[in-house]
């Protein structure tokens, strides 16, 4: 198991880093729940996943996927922004993720802006 960045499937960036690994999917979730295209006030959002490397595989890591504030059409430079800083937080967290997790479910993507 190697540190690196690779692209996923579905071509959303996905950051490895030690025994962790976070990721982006989108599921068709929007601002209200489902996307609907037919709303003009409506965004297709990201979720996140993380991973943590246990007995040979990537194993979900419990309550640790959150959809976000992160337009499906967001910059990949961003994107592996965010989850850079995810992965950080993972190696850590003393306690439990899922309250640190949560809190990146507000991300969007003026927090770059804002620590660029």
């Amino acid at each position: 198991m190697e540190d690196k960045y690779v692209w996923d499937h579905t071509e959303f960036p996905t950051v490895i880093e030690g025994r962790f690994m976070a990721n982006w999917v989108y599921l068709g979730e929007g601002r209200d729940g489902e996307y609907d295209p037919n709303d003009p006030d409506d965004i297709a959002l990201l979720r996140f996943d993380t991973h943590e490397w246990g007995d040979g595989d990537w194993e979900p890591i419990d309550g640790g996927t959150y959809c976000t504030g992160m337009p499906v059409g967001t910059d990949r430079d961003t994107l592996v922004w965010v989850l850079e800083r995810i992965v950080t937080d993972l190696h850590h967290c003393v306690d439990s993720p899922r309250r640190m997790l949560e809190g990146w479910s507000w991300v969007n993507p003026s927090w770059a802006e804002v620590t660029a």
